[in-house]
């Protein structure tokens, strides 16, 4: 399994960060931006809308490069081991910016003929604390298995080297 098997692996799975960290949660929130329920139009502020896109795209960006470089990097190598903790950090960074862009706490004002007639909240910080719990759990795992690649560095090396003679499979 050579460059050009890791370069498919990283581009694949940069794909599926860029659907899921930009593409779905954009979608998502162009569509709830200005819905109809019923005949009442339930709009979401603008500035809110703005600011939960910048930061979303943003982040979004960021982790699915990090996910190329991540899951193209040789197994149990030092720059996957560190491309895999920056990308779990900046996923946090993702999580915590739905908090700090507004999108745990979306307010909707209930339009009805062009007059306000009240508004709605939803919050979801509660799910982002849980996500943020699993993340750090996760990070726990990611730093000791950098470690472990760091450690046994020599063993991986001899390892991988013993049963690949020449481009060879050897057992």
């Amino acid at each position: 399994m050579g460059r050009f098997y890791n370069t498919t692996k990283g581009v694949i799975f940069m794909s599926i960060y860029i659907v899921t960290t930009m593409v779905i949660p954009y979608f998502t929130f162009t569509f709830i931006k200005n819905m109809e329920l019923l005949g009442v139009a339930i709009v979401l502020e603008q500035a809110n809308y703005e600011r939960i896109i910048y930061w979303v795209s943003t982040f979004g960006l960021l982790i699915s490069s990090c996910a190329f470089f991540n899951y193209s990097s040789p197994k149990q190598s030092i720059r996957k081991g560190t491309f895999a903790l920056i990308q779990l950090i900046l996923n946090c960074l993702y999580i915590w910016s739905y908090k700090f862009s507004g999108a745990t706490e979306v307010r909707f004002e209930i339009v009805l003929e062009l007059v306000s007639i009240g508004a709605i909240t939803v919050n979801v910080q509660n799910m982002v604390m849980l996500y943020m719990g699993t993340y750090f759990l996760t990070i726990l795992l990611k730093g000791y298995d950098f470690l472990d690649f760091i450690i046994n560095r020599k063993a991986i090396r001899e390892k991988r080297y013993k049963t690949t003679i020449g481009g060879k499979e050897v057992s």
